[in-house]
């Protein structure tokens, strides 16, 4: 009996890189939902604070969603998790 490993020529190998290669490109938008893709950043990725930059914090931004009080925290279309009105982030945009 031999144990010899079949051997796989240039051709077949190269063929059988892509597929695999196409397969696990396109294997992620197969398999994951909207919601998962439009996932928030984390606050520690923009430098999320609860204290403003001068006049410049969270309530004013165009991005702020407001809590049922103007003092409760609201939330961010661009950030996960509960959001100071009074907070400051590096992806602040001011209301025009």
């Amino acid at each position: 009996m031999s144990t010899e490993t079949p051997k796989i020529n240039r051709r077949d190998w190269l063929r059988q890189s892509a597929a695999f290669i196409g397969a696990a490109a396109v294997a992620p938008l197969l398999f994951t939902s909207r919601a998962e893709a439009a996932d928030k950043m984390a606050k520690t990725a923009v430098n999320y604070r609860d204290k403003p930059k001068g006049s410049e914090m969270c309530s004013n931004c165009k991005l702020f969603i407001p809590g049922s009080t103007p003092t409760a925290d609201g939330e961010c279309k661009a950030v996960a998790g509960k959001i100071s009105p009074k907070g400051w982030c590096d992806i602040y945009v001011p209301k025009s």
